[in-house]
């Protein structure tokens, strides 16, 4: 559960286009429009505020309102593009991409669907489709240094290391001092297994951002590689006084010290991460693990079920959610829909696909036995 790069998608965390962008838009709409297409953009701006909200109660009128929106006026691409976010965060990542796709069709110019169309690809398990959106995105702007590191590193996560390098490589001739193009550089070369050059480079980030939190998380994560556990938190530590915000070296700690089996340091660092970002939903799954691993069944059950109210089909917190039923509360019926979910949003690649069928296979069989 070591914190995974996240794609530089900047635009999909926002809650749609800017508050001046929908300014202009009502202005515009209601100086021209006809009195449908008024309440298509009050609608629009209406959900696109309970988007920016972001909880579970708002993200369903979030829903309900741009919903409207489209079917009272289906050329209105930003509400489209506001659609696609609120199911992405709800975790309805199907119909996501049908309304953030839709958004790309009416506006193949704007950058806003590009981005929310790799990320809801690469959340499908497509990394293929996500890397080809990103390359349109390059195209598009090739300038956009943010669009060139999204690509390196989903090239990266597909396992395509020399256009990984490729990308990052074409960022640094822009301008030699990117340090963020230093460390995608540095995790390529940990990918590849060549550590010694990943170090080299991951020295010259140091030099250039000495006071850099990601710089000394990317060093514990090369010092983990070569197994060296305690240099590693050494680095984290460092990363953390630097930015006590910075939530990946809390992660990373967390999940050093969870494979380790210390339950308790990792709900301590678990615990430091949510106070660093109280949405970041994987840390809480985190959190629930070790609090499982200490005999805190109900605790556990209590954070993972607050992931799912935040984004029900949040894969980890559905799985982990139903073996802690099955094998921990002796409520393996109640496992069945919590698995039956999870294999209805899993990509087929991802890893417990196989233990939930068989989960699921187990459960039905002792049920079809029992007296």
């Amino acid at each position: 559960m070591i914190a995974r790069l996240a794609l530089f998608l900047s635009c999909v965390v926002g809650a749609g286009c800017g508050a001046a962008q929908k300014q202009e838009l009502v202005a515009a709409k209601r100086a021209s429009a006809a009195a449908s297409e008024d309440r298509a953009v009050r609608a629009f701006v209406d959900g696109a505020e309970q988007l920016s909200r972001n909880t579970p109660k708002s993200l369903a009128r979030a829903e309900e309102l741009l919903a409207q929106a489209v079917a009272l006026d289906a050329s209105l691409w930003e509400a489209h593009y506001d659609l696609g976010l609120t199911y992405t965060r709800r975790g309805d990542l199907e119909r996501a991409r049908a309304s953030l796709g839709r958004a790309k069709e009416l506006a193949p110019d704007q950058p806003e669907p590009l981005w929310a169309l790799a990320e809801c690809e690469r959340l499908r398990g497509d990394l293929d489709g996500a890397a080809r959106l990103l390359a349109q995105l390059v195209k598009l702007d090739p300038a956009r240094v943010e669009a060139r590191l999204a690509l390196a590193a989903i090239e990266r996560e597909r396992g395509e290391l020399d256009a990984a390098l490729e990308a990052a490589r074409a960022l640094l001739v822009a301008d030699p001092r990117e340090t963020r193009a230093l460390l995608e550089i540095g995790r390529i070369y940990r990918a590849r297994g060549e550590l010694d050059v990943s170090e080299l480079v991951l020295d010259k980030a140091r030099a250039l951002a000495e006071k850099s939190a990601p710089v000394y998380n990317e060093l514990g994560l090369l010092a983990l590689a070569r197994g060296d556990t305690q240099l590693a938190f050494t680095h984290f530590a460092r990363a953390e006084q630097l930015d006590a915000r910075f939530l990946p070296a809390h992660v990373n700690q967390a999940s050093v010290l969870l494979s380790a089996g210390d339950y308790v340091g990792a709900e301590r660092a678990y615990r430091a991460a949510l106070a660093a970002d109280a949405e970041a939903l994987d840390a809480r799954v985190g959190l629930g693990i070790a609090l499982r691993g200490q005999g805190k069944h109900r605790d556990a059950r209590k954070e993972y079920e607050k992931v799912l109210d935040a984004h029900p089909s949040h894969l980890a917190a559905l799985y982990d959610l139903a073996v802690l039923l099955a094998d921990f509360l002796d409520q393996r019926k109640d496992a069945i829909p919590l698995f039956e979910r999870y294999l209805a949003a899993a990509p087929k690649t991802d890893s417990h696909r196989e233990s939930a069928e068989r989960y699921l296979q187990d459960i039905r069989m002792g049920m079809e036995s029992a007296p």
